[in-house]
């Protein structure tokens, strides 16, 4: 009975729940997408021939895709909630007068629980299928962009059906339970109110959720941090600030808006109508910026720290490096010729090799170790212990980075068990030492431990010459015509590299981000849509009292500029406290050494102001689509 009351409810207005059947459905979208990412991975794995380097790729791409699903997955769930809520709330003298004719508060709670249902079978079975469609498009793109050499398989689109569709319902149910009890207790006197005073103080959960929030922040920024987990905190840490700054929003963000507003209230009176009218609908106002703050927050946070972390490595790679001469040889044997000339002291060959961890007495995930000399290493790129010596670096030893001993639990003499052809080996723990990953990897071992043909020389060759640099080069240069070798100086080779470290956060950045920005341009358009749609009677009004309809189009438009620009700043501010965050454990790490800072002023300018455009352009097109004023009710 109530389901086929909420059935015919959608049916009757469904122009109130148009854009949250939008975010929902493209939020189903996204999560069919991320899912079907994953899936080809499992699909191109369990392929017959696929070589170690394969897999080996497979694996990074199933770990960057998680971490793509993780930030998909919280924008839909944030961005469908916080539209569901600010729909309901837009009924509020519809659902007083369901009150006012005996509905119970259980019953409006139903009803609208039961609406939520009917609009989400709509968006996920459309999600659904336009998912599916779009899973052959995924594919390509993937490849086309240079994310993957691979020709990844598409997976059975039930995984994407199994994972999106159940998932899509249950954000819907999350999104509207929250507003459903809220709505259950909206007096039947508010079926006759022409105007309605918002709260905006936050209730005790808001309070507790936000208190949490904020306080898991503070613990962390109190806490002294390796830069990498510096890094992983600046990638988890932006949705726990949204998650609190939402919380409490209704409060937060018009008051803000507001004091944005002040330079230009005297000046214009339309910037005056906007800000009276962002202080009035507190609910809609929060809801409005509310993806513009979490893409801001996630999105910079990410740019801001990734960049900070590259001039770590940067500033690494200038401090440990001492090889004067670094050669990216085309071929192992080319490599080897480097160490045949007469002008060269020490060929530091860097070499790799993966091997297998052991899993509660099994073969389990493959990692990547350094195979190196402890002595050439030292030389050429100052490879030194902070802890245990390298002097017992032979036989079945490890060494690991910091990081690596802090991440895993390892300590001095601990051991790390290993499977070396079909044997469980326990390499034992001689030496901890400073992370450098452009110059070694986070496990070493030492040569002659695995067998020679599952080493891999990477091409990269550290030279320390006999006498000058310069005379080194020139003979080297010689000895490598016509090998396609490049040879640089060791400063030339580390901005090299550290540009090639840019160039692959920019591909990370894509993967990670690019799925969930696109949807939230369709979440920021669809707010702000809704939102105005809302006030509809509020303009109205204004324009019956004597304003013209190019200042109440100018109202709008100041509305959604006070709305998107408080956004931002929450945003940004957010992505300063983090990337300060990742810098003060960069500096604490590298005492006494010079860091550069390069902030990425231009794709962090181009998130803020694609924000603040597709805020101002959907006000601006929602305000052409009005019809004549009218002041009968509250729906158009």
């Amino acid at each position: 009975m109530m389901l086929t009351l909420s059935r015919q409810t959608v049916r009757s207005s469904w122009r109130g729940y148009l854009g949250a059947f939008v975010a929902l459905l493209f939020g189903v979208v996204l999560i069919a997408v991320t899912v079907t990412l994953i899936g080809s991975v499992d699909a191109t794995g369990g392929r017959p021939g696929v070589t170690a380097d394969q897999r080996a790729q497979l694996d990074d791409l199933a770990a960057i895709f998680g971490m793509m699903s993780a930030v998909s997955a919280f924008m839909a769930l944030f961005v469908v909630g916080s539209t569901f809520g600010f729909v309901v709330a837009g009924r509020r003298r519809e659902l007083g007068l369901l009150r006012l004719v005996g509905a119970t508060p259980g019953q409006v709670r139903r009803l609208l629980l039961g609406e939520s249902l009917v609009v989400a079978a709509a968006a996920t079975t459309v999600g659904g299928l336009l998912g599916t469609a779009l899973t052959p498009a995924v594919l390509w793109l993937v490849e086309a962009i240079g994310i993957t050499t691979l020709d990844l398989r598409a997976p059975r689109p039930w995984i994407a059906w199994a994972v999106a569709v159940p998932t899509g319902a249950v954000i819907a149910l999350l999104g509207v339970w929250r507003s459903s009890r809220r709505a259950a207790r909206i007096a039947p006197s508010a079926a006759l109110r022409e105007a309605t005073i918002e709260r905006t103080r936050p209730s005790i959960l808001q309070l507790a959720v936000a208190t949490l929030s904020f306080g898991g922040l503070v613990v962390v920024v109190a806490a002294d941090m390796p830069p990498l987990f510096a890094l992983v905190a600046s990638i988890l840490l932006p949705e726990v600030v949204v998650i609190g700054l939402m919380s409490i929003g209704y409060a937060v963000i018009p008051r803000l808006a507001a004091l944005l507003a002040r330079p230009f209230v005297a000046r214009d009176v339309t910037a005056r109508i906007a800000r009276d009218e962002v202080r009035a609908a507190a609910r809609t106002t929060a809801a409005v910026a509310a993806p513009v703050v979490a893409i801001s927050a996630i999105a910079g946070s990410l740019l801001l720290s990734l960049s900070f972390t590259a001039d770590w490595t940067n500033a690494q790679d200038r401090a440990r490096l001492r090889a004067p001469l670094v050669v990216e040889a085309a071929n192992p044997a080319t490599a080897a010729a480097v160490a045949s000339d007469k002008a060269v002291a020490i060929a530091d060959v860097r070499r790799q090799a993966m091997l297998q961890r052991d899993e509660e007495g099994r073969p389990g995930v493959r990692d990547q170790v350094e195979i190196l000399d402890p002595v050439t290493a030292s030389a050429a790129r100052g490879l030194t212990a902070t802890r245990g010596t390298l002097d017992d670096f032979h036989g079945r030893v490890v060494a690991v980075t910091a990081t690596e001993a802090s991440d895993a639990g390892i300590g001095l003499g601990g051991t790390v068990p290993v499977w070396i052809a079909s044997e469980r080996v326990p390499l034992r723990v001689v030496a901890v030492i400073p992370d450098a990953p452009d110059l070694y990897g986070d496990l070493l071992i030492p040569a002659g431990l695995l067998p020679p043909a599952s080493e891999r020389a990477t091409g990269t060759v550290f030279v320390l010459p006999r006498a000058d640099a310069a005379a080194a080069r020139v003979s080297l240069e010689r000895t490598l015509a016509g090998t396609h070798s490049r040879i640089f100086d060791s400063g030339d080779w580390i901005d090299a590299t550290t540009a090639q470290t840019r160039e692959a956060n920019k591909l990370g950045l894509t993967i990670l981000l690019g799925p969930a920005g696109l949807y939230a341009a369709i979440a920021i358009v669809n707010a702000t849509l809704i939102g105005g749609s809302q006030r509809r009677r509020q303009r109205d009004l204004v324009q019956f009292l004597g304003a013209t309809p190019d200042q109440v189009r100018r109202a709008a438009i100041w509305q959604a500029a006070l709305v998107g620009g408080t956004g931002l700043l929450l945003g940004g501010a957010t992505t300063v406290l983090l990337g300060w965050l990742v810098r003060r454990a960069i500096t604490a790490d590298l005492v006494g050494i010079a860091v550069p800072i390069t902030i990425p002023w231009l794709p962090l300018l181009g998130i803020g102001v694609t924000c603040l455009l597709l805020t101002v352009a959907a006000a601006a097109a929602g305000i052409r689509t009005r019809k004549a004023p009218h002041l009968a009710g509250n729906t158009p």
